[in-house]
C-alpha cells in the first residue's frame, strides 16, 4: 500500500488544478491506461492524437504519485552510467540505451514547447562528488562520453570550481552536464494532462483500478472499461493488479523539503541556475525555484516508514551541504515513492497479448517516463520495435513477501550508507 504523504510545494502552489470526473458506468475503449503520471499521460497524448479512443483512470489526482512529487531533474543517460552499461551489456547496447535517453530528453523539451507548458524549465545538472576518490572515475566517464558517445556537453570541475558552482565546500569536484535540466514536475504533468484531454482522451481522477480481468476489463468502484489493450502505468503502485510488475519493482520512500525564499543568502547557491545531486548511494538532490526557495531532497526509508516530521528528517542532510542555512525556515516537507529495479534500469514488458506494464525508472523518470509512454503508444499501434531496447533488458525478480521486501530495502540502504562513508 502506498503511504500517505503531505502535499508537495508544487501541488500547493497551484490553487485550482483542472479536475477530471471519476469514471461512472461502463465504457468501451481502444486503450485503457491505468495511471495518471508521466508514462500514462504521454501514452494518452500520442494515442489520442493518432485517433485512438483512450480512457485513462487515476486512483488519486493527476500526478499525485512520483510524477508530481519528484526533484524535477532531467538527467542524461540511464541511472547506470555508460561505463557500467558497457561492462554489463557491451558497447552496442550501452550506446542504444544512451541514445534512447537522449531522445527522452529531447521529447520532454519538445512537449513543453509544443504545448506551451509553463513549468520553469531550466538547463543544467551538476553531479557533486562527495569523495576525492571519485574524481578519477568521473574523468574516465567524461572521456568516454566525449570520445565514444560524441557528447561534449559535460565539464569536469575541480574542487574550487565545484565549490563555486554549488555554493558548498562539501564537495571535492563535480561533473556539470549542460545538456541536462530541471523543471517544476507537477506543472509539467498538468500540461501533459491538458494536452491529452484536448486530443480527446477521457481522463478520470479518483478512480482506482480494483481489478484487471481477461478481455481485458479494468474494473473500478464506479464502473469498468473494456478495452482492446491496457497499459498499466502505475510504476510501483500496481499492487495486486499486475503481480508480474510487483515482482520486479521495489519502492523506496524519498523525502523533500522546501525553504522559505532565501534572498541574498541563496545567491551563492547554484549561481548558474543548474540543479544538483551528489554522488552518494542515498542521494541528495536540490534545485532553486523561480521565487528563490531551495527544494532539497535527502534521506530514504523503506515502504510504510514515513517520518512524523519530514522537515526534521531531511534537515541534517541539507545542513551537511549548506550549514549556513541552519536558521532558515523549512516551509514544506513531503515525500514520494521511488520505484527501482534490481539493476536500476526500467522495467517494460508485454505481460500478455493485450497488457503492457512499465515502471522502475529508478530516479530517472522525468525524462524516461514520458519517452517510454510514447514508445508504448507506438507499440499498441503496431510498432513495438522502439521498445526492444527496454523489453530485452534482464530485470531480475525480487521477493514478493512484504517482510522480505522491507528487509531488502533496509539492507540496501545500510550498505549504501556504509559505502558513502568510506
Amino acid at each position: 500500500m502506498v503511504p500517505a504523504f503531505p502535499p508537495s510545494l508544487y501541488r500547493l502552489a497551484v490553487s485550482n488544478p483542472p479536475q477530471y470526473a471519476p469514471l461512472d458506468g461502463a465504457r468501451r475503449a481502444d486503450i485503457c491506461i491505468v495511471g495518471g503520471g508521466y508514462t500514462g499521460l504521454s501514452a494518452a497524448i500520442h494515442l489520442a492524437e493518432a485517433g485512438a479512443d483512450v480512457v485513462l483512470v487515476e486512483a488519486g489526482e493527476v500526478a499525485s504519485g512520483a510524477s508530481g512529487r519528484n526533484g524535477g531533474q532531467i538527467h542524461s543517460g540511464q541511472r547506470r552510467d555508460v561505463l557500467w552499461l558497457e561492462k554489463r551489456f557491451g558497447a552496442e547496447r550501452a550506446r542504444a540505451l544512451w541514445d534512447a535517453a537522449e531522445d527522452a530528453k529531447a521529447l520532454v523539451r519538445a512537449l513543453i514547447v509544443r504545448f506551451a507548458i509553463p513549468c520553469d524549465l531550466r538547463s543544467g545538472v551538476i553531479e557533486a562528488l562527495h569523495k576525492p576518490s571519485l574524481m578519477a572515475e568521473a574523468h574516465e566517464l567524461m572521456d568516454a562520453l566525449r570520445d565514444r558517445y560524441s557528447y561534449d556537453r559535460v565539464t569536469l570541475l575541480d574542487r574550487d570550481a565545484a565549490i563555486a558552482a554549488t555554493g558548498s565546500e562539501r564537495f571535492f569536484g563535480a561533473v556539470a552536464d549542460h545538456g541536462g535540466g530541471h523543471l517544476d514536475p507537477y506543472r509539467f504533468a498538468l500540461g501533459l494532462a491538458k494536452a491529452a484531454s484536448e486530443f480527446g482522451a477521457s481522463l478520470h481522477e479518483g478512480t482506482p483500478a480494483l481489478s484487471l480481468a481477461d478481455g481485458p476489463v479494468v474494473r473500478t468502484a464506479g464502473g469498468e472499461v473494456c478495452a482492446d489493450t491496457v497499459i498499466v502505468a502505475t510504476d510501483g503502485g500496481s499492487g495486486h493488479l499486475i503481480r508480474e510488475s510487483r515482482r520486479h519493482l521495489l519502492g523506496i520512500n524519498s523525502f523533500v523539503v522546501a525553504t522559505e525564499p532565501l534572498g541574498q543568502l541563496g545567491e551563492a547557491i547554484l549561481p548558474g541556475g543548474e540543479s544538483a545531486a551528489d554522488s552518494r548511494y542515498v542521494v541528495r538532490y536540490w534545485r532553486k525555484t523561480c521565487d528563490g526557495r531551495l527544494v532539497f531532497g535527502g534521506g530514504e526509508t523503506g515502504a510504510g516508514q514515513v517520518p512524523a516530521d519530514i522537515c526534521a528528517f531531511v534537515r541534517p542532510h541539507l545542513l551537511d551541504i549548506y550549514p549556513e542555512l541552519a536558521d532558515v525556515a523549512l516551509t514544506h516537507g513531503w515525500g514520494g515513492v521511488v520505484s527501482v529495479t534490481a539493476p536500476r534500469l526500467p522495467y517494460v514488458r508485454q505481460v500478455s497479448p493485450d497488457i503492457w506494464v512499465a515502471g522502475g525508472y529508478s530516479g530517472q523518470g522525468v525524462a524516461l517516463a514520458p519517452f517510454i509512454g510514447k514508445l508504448l503508444s507506438e507499440a499498441v499501434l503496431g510498432r513495438p520495435e522502439g521498445l526492444d531496447i527496454f523489453t530485452s533488458l534482464p530485470i531480475s525478480p525480487l521477493p514478493l513477501t512484504e517482510a522480505a521486501r522491507r528487509a531488502l530495502v533496509s539492507m540496501a540502504l545500510w550498505r549504501g550508507r556504509l559505502a558513502d562513508r568510506f
